[in-house]
């Protein structure tokens, strides 16, 4: 007999936010990474992101970037471009959080003319375990992007595409303890398809071909905790009630805030209910009111 999820327990990765001070360079350079002009945008005016500790009215302009699979069949890139506050520009001092987004081809070689132009150099990279070729490049606002061929993988894509072309696969996170990483990460639905010493690689079991990669380092300070700070910031996964997500978490840890309506007038649905959540180092996940009827992921892993 079948059991329903745990209503805290997410479903899909739904977006990974990355802070950019110049969003026409940010949205040029993923243009060429993910092979798509931005899906479309939402400018906020006076917007209340108390929620995120940036006041009452602030101003941003966000364009989200799905590849070729669209907005149901995969996670989008969203690049905010803060204007008051504005971006700020990430230090130098390491931290825990978000390093580096991870894009798949099935043919590294196809993909290299356009990346070398890019900046890109031929390196590995370990996703899942394996020691992939990878393309590794860095983006305007100086976070790490990486490209790793993954020959043999069919998805359903948007438009009639033949699933050819760049998806976008998987985050890299610095955390500074990989066991209790982990435990926090499986009590909203994620588990553990690789571990090795200090890194693993986790993904939710009804979204496979998204994972995130953990690597240990004890010794690096908290997560950026400014929402408008440059660079990778916060990962959205999708929940089928984000207040139901909420009373269940509030059962294991009192101190889980309520769920928020973040304000986004020009899109279809007006906004999103969200539940901010921070891991053991102050890394921002984002839970969102996103039910699975909405949203279709491919079963197979990457």
């Amino acid at each position: 007999m079948s059991t329903s999820p745990a209503p805290q327990h997410a479903h899909a990765a739904m977006h990974c936010n990355l802070n950019t001070v110049n969003l026409p360079a940010a949205e040029a350079f993923y243009r060429v990474v993910a092979g798509r002009e931005p899906r479309f945008r939402s400018v906020g005016t006076d917007q209340d992101a108390s929620a995120m500790g940036l006041g009452e009215r602030t101003s941003s302009v966000t364009a989200f970037v799905w590849d070729e699979r669209g907005p149901r069949a995969a996670p989008a890139l969203e690049l905010v471009g803060w204007s008051d506050p504005a971006t700020v520009p990430a230090d130098d001092h390491p931290r825990a959080g978000f390093t580096t987004i991870g894009y798949r081809v099935r043919d590294l070689v196809a993909a290299r003319p356009a990346l070398e132009a890019l900046g890109a150099s031929l390196t590995r990279a370990s996703v899942r375990g394996h020691s992939l070729p990878a393309l590794q490049l860095v983006d305007p606002d100086g976070v790490r992007v990486e490209v790793v061929e993954i020959a043999d993988v069919s998805a359903p894509t948007a438009h009639g595409s033949d699933g050819s072309g760049p998806a976008l696969a998987y985050e890299r996170l610095r955390v500074t303890d990989l066991g209790r990483s982990l435990d926090w990460y499986a009590t909203i639905g994620f588990a553990v398809l690789h571990r090795d010493g200090v890194s693993a690689s986790i993904t939710l079991p009804e979204d496979p071909t998204f994972s995130l990669e953990l690597e240990e380092h004890s010794e690096l300070a908290p997560s950026p905790d400014r929402a408008n700070e440059q660079g990778l910031y916060r990962i959205a996964l999708g929940v089928e009630d984000v207040v139901e997500a909420a009373t269940a978490l509030r059962a294991a840890e009192p101190t889980t805030p309520d769920p928020v309506f973040i304000p986004m007038v020009d899109t279809p649905t007006g906004g999103f209910t969200v539940l901010f959540l921070t891991d053991p180092d102050g890394t921002v996940i984002e839970l969102v009111a996103r039910p699975r009827s909405e949203v279709r992921r491919p079963q197979q892993p990457v």
